[in-house]
């Protein structure tokens, strides 16, 4: 077996606090993260392609993750709300509180 040493592959900016979440789409073409500022970015693996900000929340997003088949991204904050976001370039959101979002 021939074993490398870990390479850096890509290195993303675009908060401005401290990054809180990743999550991978399950399709392997972008990744989301989550942060302290407020925001979520979803980022394309693919080099030369932009990335997108989803702004909605009022404080700090704790959690982020695409739903199975990646129609759906969740997002929780210290806001108290979770928001459900359809993962395209006008990033719309359906928003619910988090303690009354499913009764």
């Amino acid at each position: 077996m021939n074993y490398q040493d870990p390479t850096l592959e890509r290195h993303f900016r675009g908060h401005k606090s401290a990054v809180t979440a990743l999550s991978f789409n399950p399709n392997g073409k972008q990744l989301i993260s989550a942060s302290l500022d407020g925001t979520i970015m979803v980022w394309n693996l693919k080099q030369q392609t932009r990335a997108y900000r989803f702004l909605g929340h009022s404080d700090a997003v704790y959690d982020v993750d695409f739903s199975p088949k990646a129609l759906l991204m969740a997002s929780s904050s210290k806001d108290k709300t979770v928001r459900l976001w359809i993962p395209s370039v006008r990033g719309r959101e359906l928003q619910g509180k988090a303690l009354n979002f499913f009764s």
